[in-house]
């Protein structure tokens, strides 16, 4: 268990990397609480975090980035209970809100994903939508992350049937980086869902995903009667 002041540095942390897709000082985090800590001390509580296994320094002199374990508590303790709601982008709201959609607002539903969450997804017999996104982000400069993303794709008809197996109609299940034993993978996310109707969707992207919008995305998709979409 950790103390508050190690959750707010570990919140900080994950929404600026999330924001910024850089490593993070002790400088930027002890800036962003009014110097209410030192940036020693911010370093001293990183290396806590670090020993712990939330986060990690990928360069030796650089500041640091989450780890799978990191984007987990960020998920299950700091965006639940009294934390506070996303913000959905109102385009997206008014699609996941329509009683009905049809095809084309499936594709424009996903279009809309792709757009305000830089991430691809397939909903039922849709082709994925997102590609020019997701590989704009600078995860994918890297090519060993373009083949393990490429390698999820490519296998993921495959393994419906146990994604299927895991959930009930009308729930969704996140994969953070190397939690998924489905697909072993480390530098991406996935979330697996399967409507009333039981088709099985995904929103797949980096692990650096804007968590926060996709879980609210994803709690007002489920509040819907799903049976009445086409």
């Amino acid at each position: 268990m950790i103390d508050t002041r190690h959750k707010n540095i570990l919140e900080m942390l994950v929404r600026e990397y999330i924001k910024t897709a850089e490593p993070v000082s002790s400088e930027k985090i002890a800036s962003r609480m009014r110097h209410s800590l030192s940036s020693a001390s911010v370093r001293t509580i990183f290396a806590d975090l670090t020993e712990d296994g939330y986060i990690e320094q990928p360069h030796v002199s650089g500041g640091r980035i989450p780890r799978s374990r990191g984007y987990r508590f960020f998920v299950d303790e700091l965006l639940s209970g009294s934390a506070r709601e996303a913000i959905i982008p109102p385009a997206l709201l008014r699609l996941c809100e329509e009683e009905s959609l049809m095809q084309e607002s499936i594709q424009s539903l996903q279009e809309e994903i792709a757009h305000e969450f830089r991430v691809l997804s397939q909903f039922g017999a849709t082709m994925p939508i997102g590609f020019d996104e997701i590989f704009g982000e600078p995860e994918f400069s890297e090519p060993s992350v373009v083949k393990e993303f490429g390698r999820f794709l490519d296998e993921f008809n495959g393994y419906r049937e146990e994604y299927d197996n895991l959930l009930d109609p009308g729930s969704y299940q996140l994969f953070i980086g190397d939690e998924n034993n489905i697909q072993p993978h480390s530098r991406i996310s996935v979330v697996v869902g399967k409507n009333t109707d039981e088709d099985l969707f995904f929103i797949a992207g980096p692990t650096r995903m804007p968590y926060d919008l996709i879980i609210g995305f994803m709690k007002i998709w489920n509040k819907k009667p799903l049976k009445k979409r086409k």
